[in-house]
């Protein structure tokens, strides 16, 4: 967040209409305050997605997904906080400062380069489709099953074979020099610009927000190299790019899944038999960077291999980088002698659709190699035991990895405890960067989990507090002083006494059972930060349960206005209350059952009389 300053943030914030921009993915229509439609996050039927236009919030009563216009952004387009800031700043005209890092290219320069890139995929597409030129690439496509309409979808087009048509277009355009850095143009001593693409069928490649960062290019004979990508540039890196993912992004989240291959073609293929959730790697093995990309849309990746020995062997080496990337994943494999694109040209969707179906985790396929490898032999199972500690240290969560720890023991017969013991050696690597969103370019850390189990009402409780502080700023002075220590609370208080005299004496110096929440609700109320940015560093900091259940708050028909907000304040405070008595009930009656004589009935009078003074005040 520090890349830009919070008043460009607010000016953000206050210009993006979150109904508009909820509205171009979703049909809605208005119901009391707030406006309701079908989820575009999970598969429903009745509307449970409702979107408040005056505090510019949205929630998700069946899945619980819910935010501001920023967490709306990055959940359908897959982006980090400061790309959905960018994105939303250029569709509502707003000019933020250009800032580059070391080494980065000047201010403007990218956006020129992308500008290249779009006018390169046009001059292809105009050649594919209006030019005798390009009559072989659409027999080709035509060949292929590709239709028309999938080919226009992907902006695929043609380059024709003479050397310089392309660099014609860029030196009358005024693009040749961005061109000539994106690689589309080429220049050599003593020799006139020529096209890095001749004769070749054309697949641009779009990042999550649609920009064409580079391209793939196809002969349609027998030269090599068959394919060929765009260089490495300041705005397209092949191992953190996937192609599709612009076409694949908003099918993702409703299925829950993406379908990993290998070839563009293979993604078309798919996505016009109904598989629009597939993408593929660009030229290369899968890489970390790349399933990081696709986890800000989901967890469920599964990947596709050939069936053969080669493919197999390829789904082990993967399993380490989805591990690297913080994920499981699945594998599929293909039958041999097909790809995904022939597998459902011949034998219909529905063959994929089972293997999909049927596929498994590939950490279960690598336990499974490792206890066949194994056979009978003492040898044979401590080394298939030490490539399998191997493994388990790379698993990050601590769930997952009691899971598979203790399959891994029971399929290769060796003592469990020893085997975590082995695992653990030198601590979990390659922690993953789970959860999209958060301040940073890159993607951002998991949210963190609850510091502890706690009851229902005081989670409540304490979340709807940070809720109540976070929109209704004249409230936190009065909150404050229920909250924090007299001294800060006074720095704060700059409400009224209403709440006070709401709040039964019993109920001062309330205490949160997380601290973590505690902490942010004092910053809350002692902020002078404006509204947007304070919001996005609050919910940055919040576990994916809290924000579900804040947004489900700000949202909600309870939280109408000020004086609604100012009586769930109080009982939210009572609700606090009486969990810190009932704590301190518990701690008594432990310390009651534990000790004898004089201190065991001076436990047990205190909890007497805790009971009754929780009794009084309900």
């Amino acid at each position: 967040m520090a890349r830009f300053g919070t008043d460009k943030i607010e000016e953000v914030r206050a210009r993006a209409d979150i109904v508009e921009m909820v509205g171009a993915q979703v049909r809605l229509r208005r119901a009391g305050r707030n406006f309701v439609g079908l989820c575009p996050f999970h598969n429903e039927k009745t509307p449970s997605f409702s979107v408040n236009a005056e505090r510019g919030f949205f929630h998700c009563f069946g899945c619980g997904a819910g935010g501001t216009v920023f967490d709306f952004v990055m959940r359908v387009e897959g982006l980090t906080f400061l790309e959905a800031l960018q994105s939303l700043a250029r569709r509502y005209g707003i000019v933020l400062p250009e800032h580059t890092g070391p080494g980065g290219p000047p201010p403007g320069e990218r956006d020129a380069m992308a500008l290249a890139n779009l006018t390169a995929a046009e001059f292809f597409a105009h050649v594919l489709w209006k030019t005798a030129d390009g009559a072989p690439a659409r027999d080709y496509l035509k060949a292929r099953g590709i239709t028309p309409a999938t080919a226009q979808a992907f902006m695929l087009g043609y380059a024709p074979a003479r050397p310089a048509n392309l660099a014609a277009v860029m030196v009358k355009r005024g693009m040749l020099e961005a061109a000539v850095k994106t690689g589309l143009v080429k220049r050599a001593p003593g020799r006139d610009s020529y096209d890095m693409f001749r004769a070749r069928l054309m697949f641009p490649i779009r990042d999550a927000q649609g920009r064409v960062i580079g391209f793939g290019g196809r002969v349609l004979d027998q030269r090599l190299p068959k394919y060929i990508n765009s260089p490495e540039s300041p705005i397209y890196s092949k191992a953190r790019a996937l192609y599709g993912l612009f076409e694949a992004r908003q099918a993702i989240a409703p299925a829950d899944r993406a379908i990993v291959v290998e070839g563009n073609i293979d993604v078309i293929a798919l996505w016009q038999a109904g598989f629009k959730e597939t993408v593929a790697s660009l030229g290369t093995a899968l890489t970390v960077d790349q399933l990081r990309l696709l986890a800000r849309y989901t967890r469920n990746i599964i990947a596709c291999f050939d069936g053969d020995t080669a493919g197999r062997k390829a789904s082990l080496r993967a399993l380490e980088v989805f591990l690297g990337a913080g994920l499981l994943g699945r594998g599929v494999f293909i039958p041999s002698g097909f790809d995904p694109d022939t597998l459902v040209r011949d034998r219909g969707a529905q063959a994929l659709n089972e293997l999909i179906e049927s596929s498994e985790l590939l950490v279960d396929y690598f336990l499974r190699e490792q206890a066949s490898s194994a056979g009978a032999t003492l040898s044979g199972k401590a080394r298939a035991a030490e490539r399998v500690a191997e493994i388990l240290r790379m698993v990050a969560n601590p769930f997952e990895f009691d899971l598979l720890a203790r399959k891994a023991a029971d399929s290769l017969g060796v003592d469990e405890e020893l085997l975590r013991k082995e695992a653990r050696k030198g601590g979990a690597v390659n922690p993953s960067t789970r959860r999209p969103g958060g301040t940073g370019t890159g993607t951002a850390p998991a949210r963190p989990a609850r510091t502890a189990a706690r009851g229902d009402a005081v989670a409540q409780a304490e979340i709807g507090l940070v809720a109540i502080a976070l929109n209704f700023p004249e409230l936190r002075g009065e909150i404050a002083a229920q909250i924090m220590p007299e001294s800060r609370a006074d720095s704060a208080a700059q409400g009224t006494s209403e709440l006070r005299a709401e709040i039964a004496a019993p109920t001062r110096s309330i205490e949160f059972y997380d601290p973590m929440l505690a902490a942010m609700l004092e910053d809350i109320c002692l902020s002078t930060e404006p509204r947007a940015a304070l919001e996005v560093r609050i919910l940055a900091g919040l576990s994916d349960d809290q924000h579900e259940r804040l947004s489900a708050l700000v949202v909600g028909p309870l939280m109408i206005d000020a004086d609604s907000a100012r009586k769930m304040a109080a009982d939210f405070i009572s609700a606090l209350a009486r969990g810190r008595r009932r704590r301190e009930v518990e701690s008594l009656r432990r310390v009651a059952a534990d000790t004898n004589g004089d201190d065991a009935a001076a436990a047990a009078q205190a909890v007497i009389a805790l009971r009754r003074q929780t009794h009084d005040s309900n």
